[in-house]
């Protein structure tokens, strides 16, 4: 897995989004670039085309006890995720720009080598603006696909 020109990944990213009562579901699936450089992984990919035809180039680093998401495009931002510490960051749209605060519960990444399949789960609620946008649960499987 190590290199500088990356392995082909395939991505399904799942993410459930609970604001009190109401619950909503994204799915997201792309492919992209798996980079591995010493401890830390790096996942890059871009997502799908919003409805104003520009895309978003996403890169996650991902660590020990912490990831950032990096989105570059339609939409930019940086957001750091550390599992009981609270992190701050700028999202900003085509609509304008918006503080970000997340309270990151808990983390997990594995990656099987045999396999060539790799996880993550990620919990947090995220604040926009100071208003509370939802508390997230996302699962991402990441898997080599032939070049």
């Amino acid at each position: 897995m190590e290199g500088t020109r990356g392995i082909p990944v395939a991505i399904h990213m799942e993410t459930t989004i609970r604001d009190g009562v109401h619950k909503e579901s994204n799915e997201l699936s792309a492919t992209g670039l798996l980079f591995k450089r010493g401890v830390t992984t790096f996942v890059r990919f871009e997502e799908p085309v919003e409805d104003d035809g520009r895309a978003t180039m996403q890169t996650l680093k991902i660590q020990e006890n912490e990831m950032s998401v990096s989105r570059k495009g339609a939409l930019t931002m940086n957001q750091r995720f550390i599992p009981g510490t609270v992190t701050e960051g700028m999202f900003h749209s085509p609509y304008g720009q918006m503080a970000m605060r997340t309270d990151t519960k808990d983390m997990d990444f594995q990656w099987n080598e045999l396999l060539k399949v790799g996880t993550l789960r990620l919990r947090y609620s995220l604040h926009l603006q100071g208003s509370i946008a939802g508390d997230y649960d996302m699962h991402v499987t990441i898997r080599e696909v032939s070049g």
